[in-house]
Formats: C-alpha cells, sequence, structure tokens
C-alpha cells in the first residue's frame, strides 16, 4: 500500500524519544517532511539529526512545551515557514503524575487539563482550517489505553484522556466532510522511558522492584509482553495513510489485547 506521504507536511509532539519519535521516524522514512518539537533543545536537535540520516524525507526541530498556551501558535509558524502548512498533526505528550481520584484536588485536573486537553484543542484550532481548504488532512491523537479500562492509581490519565477523546469524536463528525479524518490511538503499556518513571513509581508505592512491576504490566496482556514504540508508531502511520481515508472518529487500541471490551 501506498500511505501517501512523500512531501506531506506533518508536526509530531513530543517526538525527541519514545512513541513521537518512532512516529516521527516512520513518517520521515516514507516522505515525509516533519517538524519534531520537544521541550528540549539538545534532545530535539539529536532527534532532527537522527531523521535527516534516513535519507528520504526531511526534519526540522522546534522547541516548545505545549502546557504553555502560546507554544502551538509558534509550532505552526514555524512549521508553515520551513516546510507550508501541516498536513498531519500528531498530538502527543507525557502523561500527569499517577495519583488515586480521593488525592486529586482541582488544581490537579486544572494542570492535566493544560497538560493533555487543552494543547490538542489549540492545535485543532490552528491547523484544521488549511486541512479543511486543502480537501486533505489527518490529525490523530496518542492517547492511552486508560480511555477504554481506566487505570487504578492514574485518575488525572484516566479523565483527561477520555476527554480528549470524546473532543476529538465530536471534532470528526464536523471536519469529515472536507476530506479531514480525526482519529485518536490508545496504547498499552509500551517500552519507552515514561513507562520507567511510572514503574519506579509503582514499585516504590507497592514495594517490589522495577523488574517485577515490568512483568506484572507484561502478563496483563495476552500477547504477554509490553508492545514496542514502532508497533504503536505503525497503527499511527495508518491512520494517517491516505488507505486510512474512510476512517474517522475511532479509539484505536494497540495493547497487545489489554482492553477486554468488545468494541
Amino acid at each position: 500500500m501506498n500511505a501517501g506521504f512523500e512531501g506531506r507536511v506533518a508536526i509530531v509532539g513530543g517526538s525527541s524519544s519514545g512513541l513521537g519519535y518512532a512516529v516521527a521516524e516512520m513518517l520521515v522514512a516514507n516522505g515525509a517532511r516533519v517538524v519534531v518539537v520537544s521541550r528540549s533543545a539538545e534532545r530535539v536537535s539529536a532527534a532532527v539529526d537522527a531523521l535527516r540520516d534516513l535519507g528520504t524525507g526531511d526534519a526540522e526541530g522546534c522547541v516548545a512545551d505545549f502546557t504553555d498556551p502560546d507554544a502551538p501558535r509558534r509550532v505552526v509558524a514555524k512549521t508553515t515557514e520551513v516546510f507550508g502548512p501541516p498536513e498531519i498533526v500528531i498530538a502527543n505528550g507525557g502523561g500527569p503524575p499517577g495519583m488515586p481520584a480521593v488525592s486529586a484536588t482541582a488544581d490537579h485536573l486544572q494542570a492535566a487539563c493544560e497538560l493533555l486537553l487543552l494543547p490538542v484543542q489549540r492545535l485543532a484550532e490552528l491547523t484544521l482550517p488549511a486541512m479543511r481548504s486543502a480537501g486533505w488532512g489527518r490529525f490523530v491523537a496518542i492517547t492511552s489505553v486508560a480511555v477504554r479500562q481506566p487505570q487504578p492509581g492514574l485518575v488525572l490519565s484516566n479523565a483527561l484522556r477520555a476527554a480528549v477523546t470524546g473532543y476529538l469524536k465530536s471534532l470528526a463528525d464536523e471536519v469529515a466532510a472536507d476530506g479531514v479524518t480525526v482519529n485518536t490511538v490508545c496504547p498499552g503499556y509500551t517500552a519507552t522511558d515514561r513507562l520507567g518513571v511510572l514503574a519506579r513509581n509503582v514499585a516504590e508505592r507497592e514495594g517490589a522492584s522495577v523488574d517485577q512491576v515490568f512483568e506484572k504490566w507484561a502478563r496483563m496482556a495476552p500477547i504477554g509482553r509490553l508492545l514496542r514504540p514502532e508497533e504503536v508508531a505503525a497503527a499511527v502511520a495508518f491512520l494517517c495513510s491516505d488507505g486510512a481515508s474512510g476512517i474517522t472518529g475511532i479509539a484505536l487500541p494497540v495493547d497487545g489485547g489489554f482492553s477486554r471490551g468488545l468494541l
């Protein structure tokens, strides 16, 4: 299948490492021009250099923290200046701290909203008009398996990633006739640096070792292991492809069978 990424312009959030980098790598490898977004100038530079070494598409970097309300505007402006209007947007970033619902305050929820929900809305507001005018666009948010199966001790992720899913489901209906698809991908436990941080927190709370926490998570999915970043990236890339033009408004689990719901 021809993915149709040749020359396409993409913004990938949180793409100096982990899931975001895996997505950026897959897009560039198939001819896209990708803007790498992350908070660390050093990591952005390293990621851009590695992506350019692929010798197919192209990459540029933009240092930004999407909790800053002005950051999405700056990222979109730089992308448009360097490559042209964004045609593919991957909304992705780190998650909020883990905590039980009884410990979550209004301030915690507000901070999680600034981290997870509002950057997605701002990116959509800034990029969808050009996509609709062009008659082609892809907007994908990377959320979490917690959308389908809320996880204990992760109330902020459970609540706000579900909010992202609801917002994008509504948005998908409104832009579908213009050739723009809007979807979310819900990864299960995936072997990234971020998961290592969560594992250390859980290990400390439960009096276990980090290896024991990883083993427990691996056993929770029928595939019996953690997912690899490139497995999640492949699903994201498919939803951005020409071949997925008939798929919009879905929350696609990529979790090794972890979530047990029928739909």
